[in-house]
């Protein structure tokens, strides 16, 4: 019934005008994201720095590809970029990322028969959050538009490619594996039992050239359980169960969360009532709010328990970006028509530039450097200025941006192999370690951290001439960086 009041009447919008609305929000997107990635000096997060890190030296350090940190998809995604083209190139990807989720909502709206399925673009690129990361070198865009693409594919029954897709989540984001078992579900239900061997082979083929490259000891098929790096309590704490929900608007955008929230619920209780449209538009229409649900709600919970490494952090909701911008387009879309007004592209177009108008206010983007990342420079300044880099040509940190500004792999042989418990006891010779109050106590491995304690009583010896050049204008104690190097310089 809703389906045909939809389908009849105008408002005020051709197709063509469509069209031209589509191109416009790309084309405005990706300039906008552009601009961004040039004029912002810092990153979106100290994780993205550290992608970028490991693709950038990917080529050189082999153990880049299988490492559990750096995501296997999403080193391949950055490696070629981030090798040839340096930082910029690596964000032109991300947008082109970005622009890719705003067409899976796209293909989705279209699937499930919706009258104005633009919408679902538009406000997935309207996100701010997708947009602050579409210059950033994280996971969670990538994840998304395979995420996205999988369902797109379950939709339209197109099993090997969603297996496919699905198959490449958990080598992307620890979500996948959530992910994976949802594929799994949907083929057994479906009777194609076939496409199940499909699944795995990412998985295996990640653990045993992880176990050829790095030989550790134990049999081949546990080198990814042990080499997994989260701890089943996370060291970051617990939040309240409500957070994320708190961070709705940030995520799908102030102005557009009533309609999210009506397309959310229309999702859920439509399919159950219209039993005259087709089962399986039925169950996708049903899952487009679910599989949301089942995200916020996941994360919510090992945020309030303290599980799993977690951070508590929105970005962590734009796993299924084009979903949420599909959940905004139907409730927006059923506003639209229950109200009869007109041109829906023309206001959902304001709407998703609300956010700019915020920034104009209080400015998010572009991106500055922080105090740390600051700090981090001027180490990296006064390090490569003085004898010290002859001294001690290895350099133990836990801050990626000591290893941005330095030029240098955080992995490579003369970077000391790692901010690690054993090797900070070790102390090794010809080392300089950089002790930061941010990431050297508090890491989601407990054993990449450590405590000012530990460092003296292994032998180390601070180095107040570079606390000196790094500090300065660190006013407050607690932001204060302690530097220290091996009682032995390098022979």
């Amino acid at each position: 019934m809703e389906e045909a009041a939809l389908a009849g009447g105008g408002d005020g919008e051709s197709g063509r005008s469509e069209a031209a609305a589509l191109w416009v929000a790309v084309v405005l997107f990706a300039g906008l994201s552009l601009a961004c990635a040039v004029l912002s000096e810092g990153f979106v997060a100290a994780d993205a720095c550290t992608h970028y890190l490991y693709a950038k030296y990917a080529f050189v350090e082999p153990l880049n590809w299988v490492d559990v940190w750096a995501r296997p998809v999403v080193t391949a995604l950055y490696a070629v970029p981030a090798r040839f083209g340096g930082r910029l190139a690596v964000r032109i990807v991300s947008m082109l990322v970005a622009v890719g989720c705003g067409l899976v909502g796209l293909g989705i709206a279209r699937g499930q028969g919706m009258r104005r399925p633009g919408l679902a673009l538009i406000f997935t690129l309207g996100q701010p959050l997708l947009f602050l990361h579409s210059f950033g070198e994280m996971t969670e865009l990538p994840f998304a538009l395979l995420a996205g693409g999988a369902f797109w594919a379950y939709q339209g029954r197109r099993w090997l490619v969603m297996a496919a897709l699905a198959a490449l989540l958990p080598a992307t984001r620890p979500e996948g594996f959530a992910f994976i078992a949802f594929a799994a579900v949907a083929l057994v239900l479906h009777r194609r039992w076939w496409w199940l061997v499909v699944l795995p082979l990412p998985l295996l083929a990640w653990d045993i050239a992880g176990w050829e490259l790095t030989r550790e000891p134990g049999p081949w098929w546990r080198w990814l359980i042990d080499a997994w790096p989260y701890s089943a309590d996370s060291m970051y704490g617990r939040g309240s169960v409500f957070t994320f929900v708190a961070t709705l608007p940030v995520v799908v955008g102030p102005a557009v969360l009533p309609p999210m929230l009506i397309g959310l619920w229309r999702g859920l209780q439509e399919p159950v009532r219209d039993r005259a449209l087709d089962p399986h538009l039925r169950r996708c229409r049903f899952l487009t709010a679910v599989i949301p649900l089942f995200v916020l709600v996941s994360h919510s919970l090992l945020w309030r328990l303290g599980k799993m490494s977690s951070f508590g952090e929105p970005r962590y909701l734009l796993v299924v970006a084009p979903v949420w911008g599909v959940l905004s387009a139907r409730g927006w879309e059923w506003v639209w028509t229950r109200f009869r007004w007109g041109r829906p592209l023309r206001w959902a177009g304001l709407a998703a530039l609300a956010p700019v108008v915020a920034n104009l206010v209080h400015p998010v983007v572009p991106v500055r450097l922080s105090d740390d990342w600051r700090a981090a420079k001027r180490f990296a300044a006064w390090y490569q200025s003085t004898p010290a880099h002859t001294r001690y040509p290895r350099v133990l940190a836990s801050h990626p941006g000591v290893f941005y500004f330095l030029g240098a792999s955080p992995t490579g042989e003369s970077r000391g192999g790692g901010f690690s418990r054993s090797l900070i006891a070790a102390c090794p010779a010809g080392t300089i370690l950089i002790w930061d109050p941010k990431y050297s106590g508090l890491n989601a491995t407990p054993d990449q951290t450590t405590t000012l304690a530990a460092i003296r009583a292994a032998g180390w010896v601070e180095d107040m001439e570079a606390e000196a050049a790094v500090n300065r204008a660190q006013a407050e104690e607690k932001r204060q960086w302690h530097i220290y190097h091996s009682a032995l310089a390098a022979q």
